[in-house]
C-alpha cells in the first residue's frame, strides 16, 4: 500500500518542491519509477501496493493530480505512510485545487503535505523571513542586506535564487545592501535606486551621476513616479505619529521608509511639498506637451538640492 507525498504549490515554487522532494527520497535510497499525468485512482493505488521485482523502494511522480478527483473514502485503507512505494501527487496552489478537496479529512491525516512558506505581509515580518532564509541556507546577510532585499524583491522564490546567488557572488563574506544592489538590479533600475536613496541623503553628486544616466536612456514620466512615491513618504514623515499611519496604510518598507525620514529631516515640509508640487506639475504639463521634459526635473531637484538644511 503507496504513501502519499502532497505538493500545494505553483510556479517555481512547485518546481522547486518537487525537485526537493524527489532528491530527498533518493537520499532515502528510493528509485525514481516513472511520471504520470492524472490517472485513476483504483488503478493508481492497486498498481503500487508494493514495490517492484528490482526496486524495493520507489516513487512516482503524479502531475495534474486534480484529474484524479476525489479520493473514494473505500480506498483509505490502501493508503500507508511507512510504505516503500511513494507517490508524489502534484497539486496548485489554488484553494480550488488544493489536495484538501479531493482527499477526505481522514486520509489526508495519513499524508505528508508539502507547501511553499507564505511571504509575510508587513516588511518587518518579510525581514525576518529573510533573515531566517538566509541562515537555512547558510548566506551571512547583514541588516542593510537584509532590508534591501526587501525593498527591491517581492517573490519569495527569486529571494531564495537570489540568495543562492549573492552567497556565491560573496563566497562566504558578509552580504550588504550595495551587495544586493549590484547583483538584484540592472543598470536602470540602480541608477533609479541611486537617485532615490542620493536624494534622501542630499548626495548631490550622486544624484547628478545617476540623473544623467537615466535621462539618456528612460523615459520622464516612468522616472517621476518612483520620485514621487519616496518623496511623498517623505512629506507623511513631517507629519509626526500620523506620518508612520500613513505610511503602514500605504505598505511602505522599512528601507524606503528610513529613506524618507532621513529627507524630511535634511529638507523640512516647506521645501518637501514644494517638490512634490513641482512634480506633479511637470507630470501634468509632459502629458499635455508643453512640459520642459528633462531640463523641468533637474531644475525641481537643484532647488530642493539646494534647500538642505
Amino acid at each position: 500500500m503507496p504513501q502519499l507525498l502532497l505538493i500545494a504549490a505553483s510556479g517555481t515554487a512547485q518546481r522547486r518542491l518537487l525537485e526537493e522532494t524527489a532528491a530527498e527520497l533518493e537520499k532515502k535510497g528510493y528509485t525514481a519509477a516513472g511520471r504520470q499525468e492524472g490517472g485513476d485512482w483504483n488503478s493508481l493505488l492497486s498498481d503500487n501496493m508494493t514495490g517492484g521485482l528490482f526496486d524495493d523502494k520507489r516513487f512516482i511522480i503524479i502531475e495534474s493530480a486534480p484529474l484524479l478527483g476525489q479520493l473514494p473514502e473505500k480506498l483509505s485503507f490502501m493508503v500507508d505512510p511507512s510504505s516503500d512505494v511513494a507517490l508524489i501527487l502534484v497539486y496548485e496552489s489554488d484553494p480550488k485545487s488544493q489536495p484538501a478537496k479531493f482527499i477526505p479529512k481522514e486520509t489526508l491525516a495519513k499524508c505528508r503535505m508539502l507547501k511553499a512558506a507564505e511571504f509575510p505581509r508587513w516588511p518587518r515580518e518579510r525581514q525576518q523571513w529573510v533573515s531566517s532564509l538566509a541562515r537555512e541556507l547558510g548566506v551571512k546577510v547583514n541588516p542593510g542586506g537584509v532590508s534591501m532585499i526587501v525593498e527591491l524583491l517581492d517573490d519569495p522564490e527569486e529571494i531564495r535564487a537570489q540568495l543562492k546567488s549573492l552567497a556565491l557572488f560573496k563566497r562566504g563574506g558578509e552580504v550588504s545592501a550595495a551587495d544586493v544592489e549590484q547583483l538584484c538590479l540592472d543598470d536602470g533600475s540602480r541608477n533609479l535606486l541611486r537617485l532615490l536613496d542620493g536624494l534622501c541623503d542630499g548626495d548631490a553628486v550622486s544624484v547628478l551621476r545617476s540623473f544623467r544616466a537615466i535621462s539618456r536612456s528612460g523615459e520622464l514620466i516612468p522616472t517621476l513616479t518612483p520620485i514621487h512615491n519616496r518623496m511623498r513618504l517623505a512629506w507623511y514623515s513631517g507629519l509626526g505619529k500620523d506620518g508612520l499611519f500613513f505610511a503602514q496604510a500605504l505598505g511602505a518598507k522599512d528601507y524606503a521608509w528610513r529613506k524618507a525620514k532621513e529627507a524630511d529631516r535634511r529638507y523640512g515640509h516647506a521645501a518637501l511639498t514644494d517638490f512634490i508640487s513641482a512634480l506633479l506639475r511637470i507630470s501634468i504639463e509632459e502629458r499635455s506637451g508643453m512640459g520642459a521634459g528633462w531640463n523641468g526635473l533637474e531644475t525641481a531637484i537643484a532647488a530642493l538640492l539646494s534647500a538642505a538644511r
